[in-house]
């Protein structure tokens, strides 16, 4: 046992040298910690709440692009629209959205969309009065009511500046957009 304490020591009794941190070594680590979470915190939230938003709006371009695929494929109309139980279309807005394919009178859920709830969905005036769906002829052309476009938004009130997603449908393509919609999520208008 003394053979131990002396090689530890190198050789002398009573100079052994310990090893570790101090307690203010320890305290100064933990306070440079703190602070460095607390300046990283609001925008790890903020990256969160944009990651959302993106989510959901290539969710939505997604099922449009779908919808428009499905009418070329099966020939047939299909509508992409709002929808509170997932199986028919509900005429209002929501975060729940899918693309049903009708061929002679037979309605099919081909896909459906739900965004975050911590998003909020608001759409264009003309999906509005198309009661809330914009659809696909067989040739890919869209219909929205009476029109011939319409934009659907997602929107993230917790962001500052570009907190809008905006996705759009008219004549034969879907493009998206970012904008600012404020804390109240305004409406997109119609392209």
């Amino acid at each position: 046992m003394a053979d131990s304490r002396l090689r530890k020591c190198g050789g002398a009794i009573g100079r052994c040298r310990v090893e570790g941190f101090t307690l203010v070594e320890l305290m100064v680590t933990v306070a440079v910690l703190a602070i460095v979470a607390a300046i990283a915190t609001p925008s790890f939230g903020r990256m969160i709440s944009h990651n959302r938003l993106v989510a959901g709006g290539n969710e939505m371009v997604a099922a449009i692009q779908a919808a428009r695929s499905e009418a070329i494929a099966r020939r047939a109309t299909t509508t992409f629209c709002a929808t509170s139980d997932g199986q028919t279309c509900s005429g209002a807005s929501g975060n729940r959205w899918l693309v049903l394919a009708t061929k002679n009178g037979v309605s099919t859920v081909v896909r459906s969309a739900e965004v975050n709830p911590a998003l909020t969905v608001t759409v264009s005036p003309n999906v509005a009065a198309g009661n809330a769906r914009i659809s696909f002829t067989p040739a890919g052309f869209v219909q929205v009511g009476g029109r011939t476009s319409g934009t659907v938004a997602v929107c993230a009130p917790s962001l500052p500046n570009e907190n809008s997603f905006d996705v759009s449908a008219s004549m034969v393509r879907v493009a998206s957009a970012k904008r600012a919609a404020g804390a109240g999520c305004r409406a997109p208008g119609d392209i």
